[in-house]
């Protein structure tokens, strides 16, 4: 009889995930070690000095233990960052990045497509958001040749929801780099509640042409998307 294959925990899952993510995080920033040894010794080391300072032995291993699970914590959170930091460098200047960015790294509260909304033959692209502050218009590309498309999406939206706020971004050399778009979208003023957030969500989504109504021909943009980083 074949051997039942025994499943893996999710312990030990989560821990490659870390390693792997560790690994990649090392070959991109030669600063990686040194920022992670330090967010780790620094909390461990003020438990330490508060420990030694108490001279109790309850409050010492308390606030050692404190100290150890403050530097694992700080760890992860500088790890994740570097992370970030990392998958944005390498989606920089790629074409479908922002795509990518609202796929994967928009909150959950904005509603937004990989899809672009318009797209020129120099893969050029416009993408569209909807949160809090109402509609968004992105241009991905050299704002030369997208501006226009990004005009038509601005005013394509603004005779579909007329009383709603319409803001431009646009991500490029000539524009925000691709890791400030979240950023600049964050900052933007909240204009609508979320029940009016979905209603223009839901009637630019019926009554604005599909992605592949404005897709010039010999443009795939399902291959829009930047490479993954490796």
């Amino acid at each position: 009889m074949a051997r039942e294959r025994k499943p893996k925990s999710k312990g030990n899952g989560t821990f490659r995930q870390l390693l792997d993510v560790f690994t990649l995080v090392r070959r991109s920033d030669s600063t990686a070690i040194p920022l992670l040894i330090l967010s780790f010794i620094a909390p461990l080391g003020a438990g330490i000095v508060v420990a030694v300072l108490l001279a109790d032995p309850i409050s010492s291993v308390l606030w050692v233990t404190l100290g150890l699970v403050s530097g694992v914590l700080a760890v992860l959170i500088v790890l994740g960052r570097l992370a970030q930091k990392m998958v944005y460098n390498q989606l920089n200047g790629q074409p479908g990045a922002v795509g990518a960015i609202l796929k994967n790294s928009i909150r959950r509260s904005w509603v937004a497509s990989e899809m672009p909304i318009r797209i020129n033959k120099n893969q050029d692209a416009v993408y569209r958001a909807i949160g809090r502050p109402g509609v968004v218009i992105i241009s991905e590309g050299q704002q030369g040749r997208v501006s226009t498309l990004a005009e038509e999406a601005r005013k394509e939206a603004q005779r579909i929801v007329p009383n709603v706020p319409v803001h431009l971004l646009h991500v490029g050399a000539d524009g925000l780099r691709i890791h400030d778009m979240t950023k600049a979208m964050y900052k933007l003023k909240r204009s609508v509640n979320r029940a009016e957030q979905s209603a223009i969500a839901n009637r630019l989504a019926s009554l604005t042409k599909g992605p592949m109504a404005s897709v010039p021909k010999g443009i795939d943009p399902t291959k829009m998307r930047a490479p993954k980083p490796r």
